[in-house]
């Protein structure tokens, strides 16, 4: 028997026997894959619209975000921070309130000075406890003369001075001042702001022994407010 033909009679007899299985069809497969790919591709670009679609939602948002004004309550609640440091001569925590750019002015009265008061850095302010310097800060008030004193010493006179010993408080009345100074801050500090603590002094002197304490601040470059006057007022003649 022709050997190709035997040949062809085995497979066939197999074949009908079910002893040979047909290979599955390479193009089914590829058109799965391809099926599966465009899939993929679909869900990966709808991802991508959603991303769009939010950070178009996040932009506008924020567009519509103003920084909030300054409130009262803000710069009292500054004040209070710096009062127990200027109380404890703590400078080199008090430095990091002092106003980077502008550093801060000490005024000796209410009427600020701009071409007597000293203005000190932050750099100054911290090293304070140590300075041994003695500075020209202005003249008293009456008699005229000069005020040169270190800062250990001018601190406890023009500063937080506790004589009488009372507590400082908030002043919300400026009528419980009865200053005879110029107040000229606005002018001095057009943009600025200031919160003011208050001693009211005794009896026995009918209160002109009062003195008071006022903290102004200004915004520096970064957008945040900085103490840039520390100012001492008190009766004067």
């Amino acid at each position: 028997m022709n050997k190709k033909l035997f040949s062809f009679l085995i497979v066939f007899i197999l074949m009908l026997t079910g002893c040979v299985v047909a290979a599955p069809s390479e193009s089914t497969e590829l058109e799965q894959l391809r099926q599966q790919n465009q899939l993929l591709s679909d869900q990966l670009l709808a991802a991508q619209e959603q991303n769009n679609a939010l950070s178009t939602q996040i932009a506008s948002f924020e567009s519509t975000i103003c920084p909030l004004e300054p409130v009262k309550d803000t710069f009292e609640g500054l004040a209070a921070e710096i009062l127990p440091l200027l109380q404890s001569q703590d400078f080199a925590a008090l430095a990091a309130f002092i106003h980077p750019e502008l550093g801060v002015r000490i005024s000796p009265y209410g009427y600020i000075n701009v071409d007597k008061d000293l203005v000190f850095t932050r750099e100054q302010v911290a090293a304070f406890g140590s300075d041994q310097e003695i500075y020209h800060w202005g003249v008293q008030a009456g008699s005229g003369m000069d005020i040169n004193l270190t800062v250990a010493e001018y601190w406890p006179e023009y500063v937080t001075s506790q004589t009488p010993a009372q507590e400082w408080g908030l002043l919300l009345d400026p009528s419980r001042k009865a200053s005879n100074t110029i107040d000229n801050f606005a002018e001095v500090y057009p943009d600025g702001h200031y919160v003011e603590y208050f001693q009211p002094g005794t009896e026995a002197y009918g209160y002109l022994d009062w003195q008071s304490l006022r903290l102004g601040f200004q915004q520096s470059g970064d957008g945040a407010y900085y103490l840039s006057a520390i100012i001492h007022d008190e009766w004067t003649p």
